[in-house]
């Protein structure tokens, strides 16, 4: 019997006010939507990793951590034969960004090649808000925290 190694992952809930930056990969729409997220490197903090998964999946520097929301583990069978211990991030936008852009990862773990990756924005409380591969996890909590903050400001 073996046991799957665990691997540290970072994930990153980028907001903007009430919405969420997602994406879906350009060339597998069949992947879903996900949320940035990469691996935590040997001697790096997931907060360091989920800054730099951002920037190479999306091309955004301007964002800020908030808090980090919680860890969780996740199988990933049967795509792969690893656990995954991923620590939940949520930034916010710093700077001004389009409403849909593309970028191309260079740095995939998993391709040679560059990656397409197709970004935009949903609302917080949408309804077909459902993220692929459980990235979704802590997700309540932030619409949650959200809609807390919302009308603590009006």
């Amino acid at each position: 019997m073996s046991t799957q190694p665990i691997i540290k992952k970072a994930i990153a809930y980028v907001t903007n006010k009430d919405e969420l930056m997602v994406f879906r990969h350009t060339d597998f729409p069949e992947a879903g939507v996900q949320v940035p997220a990469g691996t935590v490197e040997q001697r790096e903090e997931p907060s360091e990793a989920v800054l730099r998964g951002i920037y190479e999946e999306s091309g955004i520097k301007g964002v800020r951590i908030i808090e980090l929301l919680g860890i969780y583990q996740y199988n990933m069978a049967p795509y792969r034969d690893e656990i995954q211990e991923r620590y939940v991030y949520h930034l916010e936008l710093t700077e001004p960004t389009p409403s849909t852009w593309r970028h191309w990862e260079m740095h995939s773990s998993t391709s040679k090649n560059s990656i397409a990756f197709d970004f935009y924005w949903v609302r917080l409380d949408s309804s077909d808000l459902c993220l692929a591969g459980g990235q979704g996890y802590f997700l309540s909590e932030l619409v949650h925290k959200n809609n807390n903050g919302d009308s603590a400001q009006n």
